[in-house]
């Protein structure tokens, strides 16, 4: 059953068309990893699912419920509702840094669903020690490694019990020593069949965690497939010529 349609969407800024009518269907419990060359649209096709950026056309259908229709989204009080039920993690981690971890986790389930503190506390306690953070529960963000920051961005996300996880490139601004722990919870919730769509330069990631890569070049879905398809035996020259530069 498909939890996501996006379909035929284009996206400009200016007089660059950056998405030239894209169509991608999501379905329960799938992790789809999105890749392709910088510039491509990868990103900016991630941020118009949630309203981010603005579409000029297509429309979004999310959890049976449109987002937006030939190119107009929906009002903003009628979609707020909608679009937190999509949890994002972004290239950087966004924290607050005048908050405790904790703080950080509780702050839109308390704010945004108006859940109690000490309801709150404890999901964000458990979400904190399934990334492997109980320790730092009350540390601030400026004493953590980028890897631990990433996986409080993680855990923050999913205490609004997203049904969907939009991931933009998450480990694109760590070291690679830090890359594995962030990527080793993102492999936790495909495990649990959390439905997900990664933005990723990690091509090992893709092939191994992923039920379907999609390719993206110049604002359009070239190739999709299967992991080993695309990746070991891809059929498009784009595709050929992009894991040629990037697996040298």
């Amino acid at each position: 059953m498909s939890i996501l349609k996006a379909e035929k969407i284009k996206k400009s800024f200016g007089n660059f068309e950056v998405l030239k009518g894209i169509d991608l269907s999501v379905e329960k419990g799938e992790t789809i990893a999105v890749i392709g060359p910088s510039g491509s649209g990868k990103s900016t096709f991630l941020r118009c699912l949630n309203k981010l950026e603005t579409i000029n056309d297509g429309s979004i259908e999310f959890d049976g419920e449109i987002i937006a229709e030939n190119g107009k989204y929906k009002k903003d009080k009628e979609l707020r509702p909608i679009i937190s039920k999509m949890g994002m993690v972004f290239q950087q981690f966004n924290l607050f840094p005048h908050k405790s971890v904790i703080e950080n986790v509780i702050e839109a389930p308390v704010i945004v669903n108006k859940i109690s503190k000490e309801e709150a506390k404890k999901t964000a306690l458990q979400l904190l020690k399934d990334v492997g953070l109980s320790e730092k529960a009350n540390e601030y963000p400026c004493n953590l490694s980028g890897g631990q920051q990433q996986r409080v961005a993680i855990a923050r996300a999913l205490a609004m019990n997203p049904k969907l996880m939009l991931f933009d490139e998450p480990t694109s601004a760590l070291d690679p020593e830090l890359t594995g722990e962030v990527l080793n919870v993102m492999k936790k919730l495909a495990d649990e069949k959390m439905t997900m769509i990664v933005v990723t330069h990690e091509i090992a990631f893709a092939k191994e965690v992923a039920t379907r890569v999609v390719f993206i070049d110049g604002g359009v879905i070239v190739e999709q497939g299967n992991p080993k398809d695309v990746l070991e035996n891809p059929k498009n020259e784009r595709t050929i010529k992009f894991l040629e530069r990037v697996l040298r």
